[in-house]
């Protein structure tokens, strides 16, 4: 392999990995937190209210 192609497939690596973590990232928040429709700040789900604006936070089924 060239210098230029090692390079490359570095720098392809490197982007995996972070774009993966990210998304790892992601899955999280949306599992633990729920967004105020009113405020846009993330609540823990066992929240009933907004811990900013006081808004109360609808549940899905599932958590009830």
């Amino acid at each position: 392999m060239g210098e230029t192609t090692e390079t490359i497939v570095g720098l392809a690596i490197i982007a995996a990995i972070l774009i993966a973590s990210a998304w790892v990232t992601h899955l999280f928040a949306r599992a633990m937190y729920n967004r105020c429709a009113g405020c846009g700040v993330l609540n823990a789900k066992r929240r009933a209210q907004c811990r900013n604006c006081g808004r109360e936070l609808k549940r899905a089924a599932s958590d009830e």
